[in-house]
């Protein structure tokens, strides 16, 4: 129940995030007689409910909770996952011949990220809002919080390249008003994140996985090896902020450098790896390393 009405307390990404890890799992493994086991039951139901759980006027999810389980809307990170959800989804229909399925999946995905160039991206800020609110197919709120998870989605799930300019822009934005302007550095999830903040007057706490993303976004975008130093730069922070036994934390203390929160995090943990591993692929694909990486 929420205003007084029953709402799916769901948070859609979750659903998306499967789809996407599955896709990654079968460029691994190749194996296809796997995902010809899991297309009915598990594929394909979580697809068709994506495809059918949006808003027919412009395209985007109905609302849900956001990734950090605070917020019910709908959010740029939350729409671009279900976008490489479906696009996922149209591959995997695909390889197993099923070509109608494929070319709607295809289709609705594409009108998504329609969706998210018209309505969620902000030209005044450079950036994307973190939600917005419709009522009958009409804006009637958006939430303008610079958030990590906005550019970090639509790029970690296909929606715009990690070299075009409005993605160089958001970044710019990223650096310029959500940076932790303390000797510590890192970057919070979003702006006047209040959560275990030690202070009112305090800037919002740096985040492994957001202070990592932004590493990820950087390496994605290199062309040359001296641009891949912005992204090794948050690597280092990372390894450098990490306790004696290896253990990251949720967040770190904006001013003495401790860890917070939760330790050890898995998810944390997860995107450190994720980060060293784009980091050996780029090598390799800028013909700098040979045997980087296990492929």
């Amino acid at each position: 129940m929420r205003n007084g009405r029953f709402e799916l307390p769901i948070q859609e990404d979750g659903t998306a995030l499967v789809l996407c890890a599955l896709w990654k799992h079968y460029e691994l493994s190749r194996d296809l007689e796997f995902i010809e086991s899991v297309y009915n039951s598990l594929i394909k139901r979580a697809a068709d409910f994506m495809a059918e759980y949006r808003n027919e006027a412009t395209g985007l999810p109905k609302p849900s909770y956001d990734l950090w389980e605070e917020k019910f809307g709908v959010h740029t990170f939350t729409a671009s996952a279900v976008y490489g959800a479906l696009v996922c989804a149209a591959k995997f229909a695909a390889l197993l011949g099923k070509d109608e399925h494929s070319r709607e999946y295809q289709k609705i995905a594409d009108r998504m990220r329609e969706g998210i160039t018209a309505h969620l991206y902000n030209k005044e800020r450079r950036y994307f809002y973190r939600t917005i609110s419709f009522d009958d197919g009409k804006v009637v709120g958006r939430d303008e919080t610079i958030d990590a998870s906005g550019v970090y989605g639509v790029v970690n799930f296909g929606v715009f390249a990690a070299n075009d300019p409005l993605i160089s822009e958001a970044l710019g934005t990223i650096e310029e008003k959500l940076y932790c302007r303390t000797h510590v550095g890192g970057v919070p999830r979003y702006e006047g994140d209040k959560y275990y903040r030690i202070a009112p007057d305090a800037p919002p706490n740096p985040w492994f996985i957001t202070t990592l993303w932004l590493a990820q976004l950087y390496i994605a975008s290199s062309v040359h090896e001296r641009d891949l130093d912005r992204g090794k730069q948050w690597l280092n922070w990372s390894a450098r902020h990490a306790l004696g036994t290896g253990i990251l934390s949720e967040q770190i203390h904006p001013y003495s450098g401790k860890q917070l929160s939760a330790a050890p995090l898995t998810w944390s943990h997860s995107e450190f790896v994720i980060t060293v591993i784009k980091y050996l692929e780029k090598l390799e694909e800028m013909g700098l390393c040979d045997k980087c990486t296990m492929r």
